[in-house]
């Protein structure tokens, strides 16, 4: 036994010996760590991708894409450049059990075909979609909703962010007709089609123009109700000169003092002081003893 831990002793002590199981173990260790890397960039993972373009702000059926497999270390970088609450989707049925109201295409994000759909990022649910027409409208402003069709537009020529003069056809006192300018530069926030959808949202759907959508400020907005109650033509035309945002400053101006008072003088204001809850209870009660 002796001689044998002798010998033993001796061999491991051998530089040869060292030198040999040093190469051995260094071997080893190159094959089991190459493996494992070759192992890490071959291992699949499912992952949903989009077949075809994906408009924003629809809604993604599970006929709209398909599952393929690609490689782990690419689903990781994907998953580490992402924002916070970021995941790929995994599988079809994902989308329709991981979406309380559906799974949507997010505002302003065309999915183009062959991309993984990552939720809180290109796909979203629907709730989370907010009106990008309201979130346009400044403080202190009111929407206006101007019912217009292909022919107003000048060919669509009228779009999101441009503007338009309102023009103003009516007839004077005397029944002749009269026309002019009765607002200037305003800007256009959304063009919309029958259904409420932009109509440059979707650059795969030939949509009909249906509304313009713009802002103004509470006294122009009463005008315009009146001019439409009154059943008179508004007229957009675009401006045709280019105006920056910082030129804009969200003022519309009147140009026509007396277009304006032909409104004025047609209808009736109503004082905020009779728009009490007294004077309301005042009318209901006359009301009711008609």
């Amino acid at each position: 036994m002796n001689n044998f831990v002798a010998s033993l002793k001796k061999f491991i002590t051998n530089k040869n010996t060292v030198t040999i199981l040093g190469t051995l173990v260094g071997i080893a260790i190159l094959y089991f760590g190459y493996n494992w890397r070759i192992n890490q960039q071959v291992e699949q993972i499912s992952v949903v991708v989009a077949k075809q373009n994906i408009q924003p702000r629809t809604r993604i059926t599970t006929d709209m894409v398909e599952t393929i497999q690609i490689a782990k270390v690419m689903y990781d970088k994907m998953m580490g450049s992402n924002t916070a609450g970021a995941s790929v989707i995994r599988s079809a049925a994902e989308l329709n059990s991981a979406f309380e109201n559906g799974a949507y295409a997010n505002i302003n994000s065309l999915i183009p075909q062959g991309s993984v759909l990552i939720r809180n990022v290109n796909v979203v649910d629907r709730s989370k979609i907010p009106s990008s027409v309201l979130l346009k409208i400044d403080e202190g402003q009111i929407p206006y909703a101007f019912s217009i069709n292909f022919a107003d537009t000048y060919g669509n020529a009228i779009m999101d962010d441009t503007y338009v003069n309102i023009y103003m056809k009516a007839e004077d006192d005397t029944g002749k007709p009269m026309i002019g300018m009765l607002l200037k530069d305003v800007k256009v926030l959304a063009v919309l089609d029958s259904s409420g959808r932009d109509v440059f949202e979707n650059t795969e759907e030939n949509r009909t123009p249906s509304t313009l959508i713009f802002g103004v400020s509470e006294d122009l907005h009463l005008l315009l109700r009146k001019a439409n109650y009154l059943n008179v033509e508004l007229i957009p035309v675009p401006v045709v000169e280019s105006i920056s945002d910082d030129e804009y400053e969200g003022a519309v101006e009147v140009t026509s003092s007396y277009l304006r008072q032909y409104i004025e003088d047609r209808t009736v204001n109503v004082p905020e002081d009779q728009l009490t809850d007294d004077s309301t209870d005042e009318i209901q009660n006359n009301t009711e003893e008609e």
